[in-house]
């Protein structure tokens, strides 16, 4: 039975998930559940559960506001479609842009929170299936899907080796050997991806506001300032229709977030990526588009998570592993013993995924939007100046290390010249994220396997998914040629289009 005390314990939960998504941009939710994990496992397993879906099913889903707001993504998954939410918001309104981001969010966690109930049991041992050779041609999708989004393929592929460099930064996982460390004890333990990702899009932004003010901003303002009906309109009926255009692109998306759920390890970022990149292969995208994709993948990832988690006691992602720390508190032992011996948990922890996913998203999404429609009236160099000083609060509390405050002028700095040169941040962004995953799953694959190549083309799994690899580098080669063919053949005379 769901009690009232479960449910308090639930919209706890949401409430400051709500407050750390929109005010706090740039700290993880992982770091927000950790805070409060000393006094979670002093409460009831079902209240405890009730109070962590609650938190992360709305802190990562509000990670979009720092984005609308300041082009600073909220969390690591919000990174994935920062540009094109902003650019949303910027040229619609705030309000549009989340209202695209809530109905796409709640359909992704719908579907999620679907899969949960009917083939937890089933969809787990679906996953026993992939070993890290599986896994390895999973990644490399999402690694093709990334580099063929970027708008030049040249510079795709370079963003994505650098940004994969970056992640080799520190000792190596398998041989233990230091690796560009330059004998410096810091860089040992490698960059901090939220340091790096802080770095790359919140002080990058502020540098590049500071290099060239738009008066497109004071615009958005404006529109952010509409009357309560307006806001109304937008974000429920303007947002929901828009969405509903892209049905189909609504429904890969949130596949997509649920088999990347399966994967333990890959968490909701790395569906985000997927999501939105698969998006960007349209070479006539929207960025309404890729807003879509990118939070549909990115929530439909939650509860897909929790399947591994409950099912076999595996972590999905690393907020899943701190749910699994708190089970040990609490003494819950995932796997199929719980659901035979606590089943009456099992269904209580559905229900508060309906209820935060699904029932109380379209208020938390409107609260979010009447916040975000009041902070960004303030000024830009102000509301920028206060959401770098909370970037720099949050990239100490991650490690409490002064040495990674050094970093975020550092990586900022290239960031906001990369901006200037016309490269974009996602595929750096997409190769600190997959870059490690993938790295981990070839070395993994070929220890076990004696170096043998081979090894991953043996099993048929690892045979198809290779070749489906093949057929989608192939496929996206032949349009991006066919459209280049396509584009008009002009010549400048004295820098004038003949």
């Amino acid at each position: 039975m769901f009690g009232l005390d479960a449910f308090f314990a639930l919209l706890l939960g949401v409430v400051y998930g709500l407050l750390k998504g929109v005010l706090f941009p740039g700290i993880p939710a992982t770091l927000s559940l950790v805070l409060v994990l000393p006094i979670l496992i002093f409460l009831s397993p079902a209240e405890a559960c009730a109070a962590v879906i609650g938190l992360t099913t709305t802190a990562i889903f509000t990670g979009d506001a720092g984005s609308v707001m300041v082009r600073v993504p909220g969390t690591p998954a919000s990174a994935a479609y920062t540009e094109e939410i902003h650019e949303v918001g910027r040229t619609r309104s705030p309000a549009f842009a989340l209202g695209l981001s809530t109905v796409a969010a709640t359909v992704g966690g719908l579907i999620s929170i679907l899969f949960l109930v009917v083939g937890s049991l089933g969809l787990a041992q679906v996953a026993k299936l992939f070993s890290s050779v599986e896994n390895t041609w999973v990644v490399m999708m999402g690694v093709i899907s990334g580099i063929f989004g970027a708008a030049s393929l040249l510079k795709g592929v370079l963003g994505f080796a650098f940004g994969m460099l970056l992640g080799t930064v520190g000792v190596d996982p398998s041989f233990g050997t230091p690796r560009f460390t330059f004998n410096n004890p810091y860089l040992l333990g490698g960059i901090e991806f939220i340091v790096a990702l802080i770095a790359l899009f919140g002080v990058s932004e502020g540098l590049y506001a500071l290099y060239a003010f738009s008066s497109r901003e004071a615009r958005a303002r404006a529109q952010a300032g509409s009357g309560f009906r307006q806001l109304l309109r937008t974000f429920f009926l303007e947002a929901p229709r828009a969405v509903l255009r892209e049905r189909w692109l609504l429904l890969r998306s949130s596949l997509i977030g649920v088999f990347i759920g399966l994967m333990p390890g890959a968490g909701s970022d790395t569906a985000a990526w997927m999501s939105a990149n698969f998006a960007r292969l349209r070479r006539d995208h929207k960025p309404e588009q890729v807003t879509i994709a990118g939070a549909a993948g990115s929530d439909s990832t939650i509860a897909g998570d929790w399947i591994p988690t409950l099912a076999l006691g595996i972590p999905g992602d690393t907020m899943t592993t701190v749910v699994l720390g708190m089970f040990m508190a609490l003494g819950i032992t995932p796997g199929p013993a719980l659901f035979k011996d606590q089943l009456g948990l099992v269904f209580q922890i559905y229900l508060a995924f309906f209820l935060s996913a699904v029932v109380f998203r379209p208020v938390v999404g409107f609260l979010a939007v009447m916040l975000v429609s009041r902070i960004t009236q303030i000024p830009r160099y102000l509301l920028l100046g206060a959401v770098t000083s909370l970037c720099i609060v949050g990239a100490y509390a991650i490690n409490r290390n002064p040495d990674d405050l050094y970093l975020l002028p550092v990586l900022g700095l290239f960031g906001f010249l990369l901006r200037k040169s016309g490269f974009t941040l996602g595929p750096i962004v997409l190769g600190l994220v997959l870059g490690p995953l993938l790295e981990q799953n070839v070395t993994m694959s070929l220890i076990k396997a004696n170096g043998d190549l081979l090894a991953f083309f043996d099993r048929p799994l690892a045979a198809a998914l290779a070749l489906v690899d093949v057929v989608l580098v192939l496929s996206l080669l032949y349009l991006r040629r066919r459209e280049a063919a396509a584009k008009p053949q002009t010549s400048l005379v004295g820098g004038y289009e003949e």
